[in-house]
This record gives C-alpha cells, sequence and structure tokens, in this order.
C-alpha cells in the first residue's frame, strides 16, 4: 500500500493505493475508486458504481489528467520553485512570498515556530484555486505580516525568517 497526503482547498486529504489485479483499488477519504488500465495513457475509474474513463499524458515534467471533460494539472515542486512565483525571489530564502497575487485563506504558523523546508506555511487563494506555499529553508519564524482574509502581493513577504546556521 502507498499513502500520499494532499492539501486541496486547504483540507487535509489522504490518498491510500493498493495493487488489486492488473489495477488499483484507491481511498480518498471514505470514497473507494477502482482504476484500470484500458490502453496507454487511458484507465477505466470506477466510482459508486458508475463507470469513467479517464486519460493521463506527462508532458514537460506536468500530468495531465482528463476525467469526464475536467482536467487536472499534476506536478512535484522543484527545490527552486519552493516559496517562489511571479518575480522568483529565490535569492530570498529568508522570505516567504505568495505565488501569484491573492487572498490569505489559512496561515500554519506563527511568530516563533521553527519550520524546516518544504514545511506549508500559508494557503493563498487565486483564481478560485487554494496554493500552497512552503518554506525554502529551516528556521523560526521572526514575521508574520499579513492575516488570513488579506490580499497579498508577490512583492512582499508574507512570512519572514530568522534562518538556521
Amino acid at each position: 500500500m502507498s499513502r500520499h497526503d494532499y492539501t486541496i482547498s486547504g483540507r487535509e486529504i489522504v490518498a491510500q493505493a493498493d495493487k488489486s489485479g492488473n489495477g488499483y483499488t484507491v481511498k480518498v477519504g471514505e470514497s473507494l475508486f477502482e482504476v484500470r488500465p484500458i490502453a496507454d495513457g487511458l484507465f477505466s475509474v470506477i466510482v459508486d458504481g458508475h463507470k469513467k474513463t479517464a486519460a493521463a499524458v506527462v508532458h514537460n515534467g506536468t500530468t495531465y489528467v482528463d476525467i469526464d471533460s475536467i482536467v487536472l494539472e499534476l506536478k512535484e515542486p522543484s527545490q527552486d520553485g519552493f516559496a517562489g512565483g511571479a518575480g522568483d525571489h529565490g535569492e530570498a530564502p529568508d522570505k516567504i512570498f505568495a505565488p501569484m497575487p491573492g487572498k490569505i485563506v489559512k496561515l500554519m504558523v506563527k511568530v516563533g515556530d521553527t519550520v524546516q523546508p518544504k514545511q506549508q506555511v500559508v494557503i493563498v487563494e487565486a483564481m478560485k484555486m487554494e496554493n500552497p506555499v512552503v518554506a525554502k529553508a529551516q528556521g523560526t519564524v521572526k514575521a508574520v505580516n499579513f492575516a488570513v482574509g488579506d490580499q497579498v502581493p508577490t512583492d512582499k513577504p508574507i512570512v519572514e525568517l530568522e534562518l538556521e546556521k
């Protein structure tokens, strides 16, 4: 069994996948999905007794999944992309910026908290999607410059860290 933890719309989601014959049984929350390959990139997905066809393709490191004309774009964040965004602030690992202008819907840290690289610190809603923003480095939170409900730009840090030496 493999376990995957996701944050979708600010909610923690746990997905578990078990090999079952030539496919998988996938449990997301309390929902069960039977996933079977049909052909290269095509899958049969049975949910609550209803059969759907899903297509998946990988292009330039991004996986696109189409189920009933709903397209999901899945990609692993690169180490360089953490807490970056518009104007890429990669040179400032002690500052955490919004990836795009939006509204803060959840703050997961406060002044004095210790954070690790890749730890989620804030969720910013932009374009009707919730975007987790993570720390690039280990450190202690020295400033939280915005509150839940605030609109944030990409050029002002949401959180500032005192980096570990």
